[in-house]
């Protein structure tokens, strides 16, 4: 079938189509190429490019750990986005996981990882103490029925929290304690102190009219002294 020349619109409607998010059993996230569909997916795989990179990994030995990388991003991911949109809140586990692929068209999937299935990978996050996995329609192995919750890891920073706040608790208290003791010993010293033995004086204000007297002052002869050498005539 002859391809859609670019600027009509069925080019357009194709490129659309493209960028949506289509099915991810059939993208290939070593090539990172999305199929259509199951012949395509089957085409891309018996391409020259595809068996060419795989060659390529199991000659060198990198196909193990190529694995190993893509589960611990998807994982990374699967948990920072947990986090984010719904802390330690309980959700459906597959709901959420709709939520993840909707987020980054070209995040890690799951078929690349070493977790063949939603159930398999959250039994391994629960295992692990990761997050808390319940079963709400009480069917096992339904992974439409698990609620996940995510485990605070913070725990032990808040206990840690808690213990320097109940110090400082503490500490001010003692503080306080020790304060009020020395008020106390100032209140005892100061009431055993005899305030009475401290000599005072007493001034006496009058509170009458103030009356003056004036009195004629009379001035006194002053006496002459009389020298040896003065005659007997003078006065």
């Amino acid at each position: 079938m002859a391809k859609a020349e670019i600027g009509t619109a069925k080019y357009q409607s194709k490129k659309l189509k493209a960028s949506g998010l289509q099915k991810l059993k059939y993208y290939c996230q070593l090539c990172q190429k999305q199929c259509r569909d199951a012949n395509g997916f089957k085409n891309h795989l018996n391409s020259p490019s595809h068996t060419g990179r795989i060659s390529n990994l199991e000659s060198s030995g990198e196909a193990r750990s190529l694995v190993d990388e893509y589960s611990t991003q998807f994982k990374s991911d699967f948990m920072r986005l947990l986090k984010i949109n719904h802390g330690t809140k309980k959700v459906n586990a597959n709901k959420f996981y709709q939520e993840y692929i909707l987020n980054d068209k070209h995040h890690v999937h799951m078929n690349s990882t070493r977790w063949g299935s939603l159930t398999a990978f959250i039994k391994y996050l629960g295992q692990n103490g990761l997050v808390k996995v319940e079963n709400a329609g009480g069917v096992d192995d339904d992974e439409f029925n698990l609620e996940i919750r995510l485990v605070d890891s913070s725990g032990d920073g808040n206990k840690s929290n808690n213990d320097r706040e109940k110090e400082l608790k503490s500490e001010e208290d003692l503080s306080m304690k020790l304060l009020n003791q020395q008020i106390k010993q100032g209140q005892a010293v100061a009431a055993t102190t005899d305030t009475s033995s401290i000599p005072s004086k007493e001034i006496k204000l009058s509170t009458g009219p103030v009356k003056l007297s004036l009195k004629k002052t009379t001035k006194k002869p002053i006496k002459k002294i009389r020298s040896a050498f003065d005659s007997d005539d003078d006065d």
